[in-house]
């Protein structure tokens, strides 16, 4: 059983404890966590300043030096450089060294120099993994989501087609997306490439993309398999609508039924998600319209390329594209040599050897057996 005295002295302890105890606030905490912040770098410039601007005057007041002969004393004090052409003689010289130089300067000079590299450092991780804003970037090209799977080697392609296209070599790119907490991967970043880590339906993350400076926008189906995809494209077309841009918009579509809407939303090229391809899109982004013809070619519904097998020997290539134009066969795109190579749009006047020709034909086209189109050469 505690006694009347000992009761006593616990609750004494207690309020000492107290007194005595450090508050920790919130500000406490954030510095643990953001150390040396700018402003905690600003503050010790500061005191730096106030101390070389102490210790200079102290060297012209006891040491009896000009302006310039005390504050270069006091710097290479400071920077424990310590030439030797200068020093302090006597006991209030020394005393204020030993005190403002030895026991300030030098230590603040220190912890600006630690506070300046760890800063730097802190700001190229917040680079690297996409968490600051790339605010002098204009006139650039947005790539607003990633797919789902094989993200990096996608994006990998694409941006290998963007660098190569004369049109797009020397635009700035930049990619908005969640998928790359921890950075683009190495090769990727290698190419100049720089991102922002966030979702296009965050509000602001689109402004902090810079998404009214663009001159091109990419809006990628995050899953190529699913529909619901179309409805975060849509959203996030509504939003780039809201904030206005001029940029040029390219948009994925899932579903079909989607494209119009996507379009009347302010989107200039509405493609499927062709993963394998992105040289589709990438043409498509310089050459609005292409993405429909593109599209024709990998489907037999509406336009599609057919093989004629047929054998023509020492005619101008001009020759066969204008009687096959001009009987209604359809638009030769190509042909097959005899060494078995495809040649794709050859020079007009050459003379081709075709053991095949490749030929773009419209819908329920019905083509006439190929003696008759022999014939005609």
């Amino acid at each position: 059983m505690a006694t009347p005295s000992g009761k006593l002295k616990s609750e004494s302890t207690m309020v000492l404890g107290a007194l005595f105890r450090k508050k920790r606030t919130r500000h406490t905490f954030r510095k643990r966590v953001h150390l040396h912040a700018v402003k905690d770098l600003q503050r010790r410039f500061l005191m730096l300043a106030a101390v070389v601007l102490a210790h200079s005057s102290a060297m012209i007041w006891f040491e009896d030096l000009d302006w310039w002969s005390a504050f270069w004393l006091t710097m290479t004090s400071a920077s424990t450089t310590g030439y030797g052409d200068l020093s302090a003689g006597t006991f209030w010289g020394q005393f204020a060294t030993i005190v403002l130089i030895y026991g300030l300067g030098i230590t603040l000079l220190a912890q600006i120099a630690s506070d300046y590299v760890e800063l730097r450092l802190v700001r190229r991780d917040m680079r690297i993994k996409g968490r600051t804003e790339w605010s002098d970037m204009q006139d650039h090209l947005l790539i607003i989501n990633t797919p789902a799977n094989n993200t990096g080697r996608y994006l990998e392609l694409l941006i290998s087609q963007v660098c190569n296209t004369p049109e797009l070599k020397d635009v700035p790119i930049q990619i908005l997306t969640p998928s790359f907490p921890d950075g683009l991967p190495e090769n990727i970043r290698a190419q100049g490439v720089v991102h922002h880590t966030g979702d296009a339906t965050t509000p602001g993350m689109l402004e902090t993309a810079g998404v009214d400076k663009a001159k091109y926008i990419i809006l990628l189906a995050p899953d190529s398999q699913d529909a619901h995809s179309d409805s975060l494209v849509f959203d996030a077309l509504y939003r780039i609508k809201q904030i206005g841009t001029d940029a040029m918009i390219l948009t994925e579509a899932v579903d079909d039924r989607n494209r119009e809407r996507l379009r009347q939303m302010g989107a200039k090229a509405v493609i499927r998600p062709v993963r394998v391809y992105p040289e589709m899109l990438v043409r498509s982004l310089t050459a609005p319209g292409t993405e429909q013809i593109l599209e024709d070619l990998f489907r037999y519904q509406g336009d599609h390329t057919i093989r004629l097998n047929i054998s023509l020997s020492g005619i101008k290539w001009a020759d066969i594209v204008t009687t096959l134009i001009q009987k209604g066969i359809g638009t030769a795109l190509g042909y097959e040599n005899p060494e078995g190579r495809i040649v794709t749009h050859p020079d007009t006047f050459e003379l081709v050897e075709v053991r095949a020709l490749i030929i773009l034909i419209g819908a329920g086209q019905q083509l006439p057996p190929p003696e008759e189109i022999r014939a005609l050469f």
